[in-house]
């Protein structure tokens, strides 16, 4: 039985990885570089627009995980890159990628769980509040 090298932990915690393979080695600094400047795209737009405030705090939100996290991963790629012994190990890859998913699901939390709550509280006390006394 021949167990492929991702399931085994020397792949994953070797302090002197291989070098990443050639598509690896032009995709991985593209994709992070395309996360850091969607990231400065997306807080230029929340900087210069009219938004509501719900959405331009989730904008906001996202902006500044594309550009940490972009910027985690160049310098991931950087020490990967010049073989720097163990913080150059595979799973500084799966932490980043797992830190990632956990980041976006809490936007997407945010986006299709609290926007629409806060909304629904604001439209419910806005009907109560059309019946009470108005101060004069």
């Amino acid at each position: 039985m021949n167990i492929p090298p991702y399931l085994t932990l020397s792949y994953w915690f070797n302090p002197n990885p291989a070098p990443l393979m050639p598509w690896a080695d032009r995709f991985l600094p593209i994709l992070f570089s395309v996360l850091l400047f969607v990231g400065i795209i997306i807080r230029l737009v929340t900087l210069r627009q009219g938004l509501e405030k719900m959405t331009k705090r989730a904008l906001i939100r996202a902006g500044n995980s594309l550009i940490v996290y972009g910027l985690f991963g160049l310098l991931l790629y950087l020490l990967t890159f010049e073989r720097v012994t163990v913080l150059s190990a595979r799973i500084g890859y799966l932490i980043w990628l797992a830190l990632f998913a956990w980041s976006v699901w809490k936007i997407v939390k945010y986006v299709r769980v609290d926007i629409p709550a806060v909304a629904k509280r604001r439209e419910e006390r806005e009907r109560l509040e059309k019946w009470m006394p108005k101060s004069k």
